[in-house]
């Protein structure tokens, strides 16, 4: 569902530029003609404009476009990520039953052990040693076939309530952390080049936004918009694949 909003909405924003592209040359051509007069327009009173200022206006649409089309494609990006997340928890429950769930099974492993097991186990509790590694290893494979819980493995309660946090409406994660929440919470495999990209975009965004000058086209744009999109069909297969799964243990 999340996916497919931020697909929606994407559309919709791209159907716009689309229209523009087509509408506002049209205007263009128009008003050049011998008696041109201006179209009424929707929602604004057509005596208040001249064709002088439409046809400056006209001159600045792609920049207007580019600008609006980085915002919104970043910001649709960002809210299809965050409502993702929240799905995942959803999905599983909701909040406490997830994080019950993840702190039942994390905790059983704390019971009896049985002796074997037990016996492997302590072999790992020495201190750390270069020169112990092959026993280490030995031991630590005896005890993975045998669905031994790592530290790493109970740690992940800590994960699945810190994953709720950043899935929160209000005060979830940031726009920056955004491949943080991708490469460590997903452990969806983010190339160098993606992530680059990716804080090029925030920065032009956020830029845009704040009203400072960007020399962004509206070519650039409409590439940057193709990225993300790229980007989040790959991320929710990913998630799809390894987190939409009932686990009823």
């Amino acid at each position: 569902m999340a996916f497919k909003t931020y697909r929606n909405l994407s559309q919709a924003h791209l159907d716009f530029v689309v229209l523009s592209c087509h509408s506002i040359p049209s205007l263009k051509a128009q008003l050049q003609l011998p008696g041109a007069v201006l179209p009424k327009p929707d929602h604004f009173k057509g005596n208040g404009n001249t064709i002088q200022a439409i046809q400056k206006s006209i001159g600045n649409y792609q920049v207007e476009l580019a600008r609006s089309t980085i915002i919104m494609a970043f910001s649709y990006f960002e809210a299809y990520l965050k409502s993702a997340l929240a799905e995942v928890i959803e999905f599983h429950g909701g909040q406490t039953l997830f994080q019950t769930k993840a702190k039942d099974r994390s905790e059983r492993f704390f019971a009896a052990i049985p002796p074997p097991i037990e016996k492997s186990k302590r072999k790992l509790q020495d201190a750390p040693n270069p020169n112990k590694r092959a026993k280490f290893e030995k031991y630590g494979q005896l005890l993975d076939k045998a669905g031994f819980r790592f530290p790493t493995d109970l740690l992940s309660h800590f994960g699945v309530m810190h994953l709720a946090l950043k899935a929160d409406e209000k005060r979830g994660f940031k726009a920056y952390e955004i491949p943080s929440i991708l490469r460590d919470a997903l452990l969806y495999p983010l190339t160098t080049q993606e992530e680059t990209k990716l804080e090029r975009i925030r920065i032009d965004r956020n830029r845009v936004a704040h009203g400072a000058s960007a020399s962004i086209t509206l070519a650039h744009s409409l590439r940057d918009s193709s990225f993300l999109h790229t980007l989040a069909a790959a991320v929710d297969g990913h998630i799809a694949d390894h987190f939409l799964l009932n686990q009823q243990l």
